[in-house]
């Protein structure tokens, strides 16, 4: 009688990750730290592509905000790092560790309104940039969403067969 052992080599990596990132870059009617508000229609002309910067520098394009739409709760923005850039990486890292999230715009005021208190309230405005940020100036101005790669579903069952395959290796080395 033979015996013979057939054996399969299955290697998986996780889906890439396509550096998305998406979330609120102006919240309305929301006090900012330097007593501005936002008119919801202040931003109703919006429509381009938009550079996002890190912490509003110039020299340090991380990537483009390709989507910018005016919702019920703020300005919705949805772009892509990219994570050729360096500096994008990092701030991908600090992102998804937790240690960033805020975002800012980079604006220019066309009209606004003095209210009570000195408060000055913005009733258009151009947006030149938008950056990611360790500490947003407006309240609620934030990323609301790192994609982790094309599908989290492929992504945890890559994950689960990697636990797997290292739990069963360390079950036969002993």
């Amino acid at each position: 009688m033979r015996e013979t052992v057939d054996i399969l080599e299955l290697r998986l990596s996780p889906p890439s990750d396509d550096g998305t990132v998406e979330g609120i870059a102006v919240k309305f009617d929301t006090l900012d730290s330097y007593r501005t508000t936002f008119d919801r229609r202040a931003f109703a002309s919006v429509s381009k592509r938009l550079p996002m910067l890190w912490s509003h520098d110039p020299a340090q394009v991380v990537g483009s905000w390709s989507s910018i739409t005016v919702a019920d709760d703020g300005l919705r923005v949805k772009g892509r790092l990219n994570l050729e850039v360096e500096r994008a990486r990092e701030v991908r890292a600090m992102l998804t560790q937790g240690d960033i999230d805020g975002i800012s715009i980079g604006f220019e005021t066309v009209t606004s309104e003095s209210r009570a208190g000195g408060v000055r309230h913005i009733t258009k405005a151009i947006i030149h940039e938008i950056s990611l940020v360790a500490i947003a100036a407006v309240p609620g101005a934030k990323v609301t969403d790192i994609r982790h790669g094309r599908d989290s579903a492929a992504a945890a069952f890559i994950t689960a067969v990697h636990a797997a395959t290292r739990a069963f290796a360390e079950g036969k080395s002993t």
